[in-house]
């Protein structure tokens, strides 16, 4: 359920305070496995790196039941709480930032605005309660595949979140390794549109960051699973508009076994939505002054 901002704010405990100035400090210190740890940094600068049974002394782990969005029905967790934990590794400062970057083991890369983690239940989860194995079932090229989650994978409480259950699965990053808190234009300036953009144009940045940077670079900027959409060859500018719009909307209808899913069926105005997108990429690929890639 919906969070109102009267809610109390979590305080960071002395038992925090100990692991964070004496835990912490070591754990950084010995480099732990990356794969059994979580990273935290602010502004691309490290802050911490957690095991397990450190971020267990933060705040207790919980039974949480979601609406699986990957798999598309009920499932259970045990996990721990987003918010207690990011209080404790950067105090209740953090509330003031802009977005969070999570970073998993295959080179994905979701963003989520700050407001999104204070206005609903956010979750990390360390295992599942209602069947063996911290996996999940997903529909991958044409196919069902055993998803492994862990080290960490970032949930959502959405059972009476309506509005978190239409997003479906954005914000849920599975194999999870790492957490900044970023600044959009620092973070992302190549991503940036150009000076007097468009609202249609900036619209479509916005959606371009929650539905597609997470997998795909522009301008060298974003994940790492898809191929690059701006730098040496825009799909905007050498794609029939038609294909193109045809490819966000469902690539299988393309290509059947195509491992990039469909733009979210229940998202809102979602022929507007692509319409963005579109003219997003084609004011990034035409600007005269288009940022230099990495």
């Amino acid at each position: 359920m919906a969070r109102s901002r009267s809610e109390p704010t979590t305080r960071v405990s002395p038992l925090a305070l100990a692991l964070l100035t004496v835990g912490v400090a070591t754990s950084i210190a010995a480099e732990p496995d990356t794969a059994t740890t979580l990273a935290f940094s602010r502004h691309s600068q490290p802050i911490a790196r957690l095991s397990l049974a450190e971020l267990e002394q933060l705040t207790p782990r919980q039974a949480i039941e979601v609406h699986e969005p990957y798999e598309d029905g009920p499932a259970r967790f045990a996990a721990l709480s987003l918010e207690r934990v990011l209080d404790a590794v950067y105090t209740p400062s953090w509330r003031s930032e802009e977005e969070l970057l999570f970073s998993c083991l295959d080179g994905y890369q979701p963003t989520v605005p700050v407001a999104r983690a204070l206005t609903h239940r956010a979750w990390l989860a360390l295992d599942r309660l209602d069947r063996p194995g911290f996996s999940i079932r997903k529909r991958e090229s044409g196919a069902i595949r055993e998803i492994e989650l862990a080290p960490f994978y970032l949930i959502w409480q959405n059972l009476e979140d309506a509005k978190i259950r239409q997003e479906a699965d954005y914000g849920w990053p599975y194999q999870l390794v790492g957490v900044d808190l970023i600044r959009r234009r620092d973070r992302f300036p190549r991503m940036t549109p150009p000076p007097g953009a468009s609202d249609e144009v900036l619209a479509g940045f916005a959606a371009f960051r929650i539905h597609c940077s997470k997998c795909h670079p522009l301008n060298g900027e974003g994940g790492r699973i898809g191929p690059e959409l701006n730098h040496a060859a825009s799909p905007a500018l050498h794609r029939d508009p038609a294909w193109l719009r045809d490819w966000i909307e469902d690539p299988s209808r393309i290509l059947p076994n195509a491992r990039m899913p469909a733009l979210n069926p229940k998202l809102p105005d979602r022929a507007r939505t692509v319409d963005e997108i579109l003219a997003y990429l084609r004011a990034m690929a035409n600007a005269s002054n288009a940022p230099e890639p990495h």
